[in-house]
């Protein structure tokens, strides 16, 4: 088992904490969750934005590219 500290919470925090867990995680495992969520909607954003920079470019030089019917 890893070190554990102590850390401050609110009480409104904890039980927002107890709603996202399920029975048996602890608040450790509930936290892993939160960040594994986190990280998830941080590359969704990352893809959501490359793929709004590829929809402007290619507006932008639409002249540049092929119809796949033209080949």
């Amino acid at each position: 088992m890893q070190d554990g500290t102590t850390i401050q919470i609110s009480k409104k925090n904890r039980d927002e904490l107890k709603k996202i867990g399920s029975m048996g995680d602890d608040y450790n495992t509930v936290i892993e969750k939160l960040i594994r969520e986190y990280r998830n909607h941080e590359y969704r954003l990352k893809i959501d934005r490359i793929a709004e920079e590829a929809k402007k470019h290619f507006k932008e030089h639409r002249e540049e590219y092929v119809s796949v019917d033209d080949l």
